[in-house]
């Protein structure tokens, strides 16, 4: 696929501008236990690539372990269950271009390992129930906030901390349920300062057929509702590579996409509704398109697919992705003509 002209040459991708930065780039990325805040961020990790990109889980930074929790009964959603002010001396520490030593916390015991060294990237991740808190505010470059329905996190939670963390599923309901208040009280309100907000909701395209919808959606599907914040300084131009002949086809897999500029807590974004699949060809192309602005080897950007359709959480990665370059790329203009980092 050709990259335009406009786009930055081979020696100015963002990988190569990146590589320079003394300072690292911060993204926040908030949300519920089990709302998909992983899913989101490794769409910036697989098209930067994890030599550029580090992460900090922020449940290395509770004051209490599993057993510790039981015996107490607090939450660590509540802001007072966690090492808050300790991060923040970490996040200002990498600002500064200074290692830190970041806590551990191991899904699998339940306890905490020892902490490990921390050096500063480019690109750090900070994910947690709180990454979005005020506090931190001044230290990101950019936020993201996931907010699934009830019954889409209530089942992801199920399947991870049952299948892949072994907890027993009554005790598990029972911490369900006391969350729901303590979610409304102390991280739901994050999403109002968040430059992008991803709301996910059991897929709705069968409304949009006629009389009768006679096509298929795999189990499991989801609309992705997202607010995003315009970017200050647009990227050049993304084409959305569609087939119209085959859109006119019987055997076309239904999709929906709207962009409807709105209010959000008073802040102006772009709402983008996506649900329904895409093919494979219209999501390798767009992969293809951004990693040639990016910079990264594309065997290490795009692992081989081996799905038929593309979901619409999938197609949202590359979306989020998208608006993130473009923070970073007015970023790095400023750096540049500034004299901070060079071409």
């Amino acid at each position: 696929m050709t990259t335009p002209a406009s786009y930055t040459p081979q020696c100015l991708t963002l990988r190569h501008l990146l590589a320079q930065l003394q300072l690292p780039i911060i993204i926040g990325v908030s949300g519920d236990s089990g709302s998909g805040k992983t899913t989101y961020s490794n769409g910036i990790r697989r098209l930067l690539g994890t030599d550029i990109v580090k992460s900090i889980e922020m449940d290395g930074y509770h004051r209490e372990d599993r057993e510790q929790r039981q015996r107490s009964g607090r939450l660590p959603l509540d802001p007072e269950a966690n090492h808050l002010d300790l991060l923040a001396h970490h996040l200002l520490e990498l600002k500064q271009g200074r290692p830190v030593e970041v806590p551990i916390y191991n899904h699998a015991t339940g306890k905490f390992d020892p902490p490990v060294l921390f050096a500063p990237a480019p690109i750090i991740i900070v994910e947690g129930l709180h990454a979005l808190y005020p506090q931190f505010q001044p230290l990101l470059d950019f936020s993201i906030y996931v907010d699934p329905d009830r019954d889409v996190k209530w089942k992801w939670k199920r399947d991870r901390d049952v299948n892949l963390r072994g907890h027993d599923v009554s005790a598990l309901m029972a911490e369900m349920l006391q969350r729901q208040a303590a979610y409304k009280r102390w991280i739901d309100f994050q999403k109002t300062n968040a430059t992008v907000v991803i709301k996910l909701h059991q897929t709705q395209i069968e409304q949009f057929g006629r009389y009768e919808f006679s096509g298929e959606i795999p189990p499991g599907s989801l609309q992705v509702e997202m607010m995003l914040e315009p970017a200050p300084v647009p990227l050049p131009s993304l084409p959305l590579p569609f087939d119209l002949a085959a859109m006119l086809g019987s055997k076309q897999a239904p999709f929906l996409l709207s962009a409807v500029p709105s209010i959000y807590w008073g802040r102006e974004v772009i709402t983008i509704h996506i649900d329904g699949l895409l093919s494979p060809q219209t999501v390798a192309q767009l992969e293809r398109y951004i990693v040639d602005f990016t910079g990264i080897p594309v065997e290490q950007a795009i692992p081989k697919q081996d799905y038929e359709r593309v979901s619409s959480v999938e197609f949202a990665q590359l979306l989020i992705a998208w608006r993130f370059l473009e923070q970073v790329n007015n970023l790095l203009q400023e750096l540049m003509a500034s004299g901070v980092i060079e071409p």
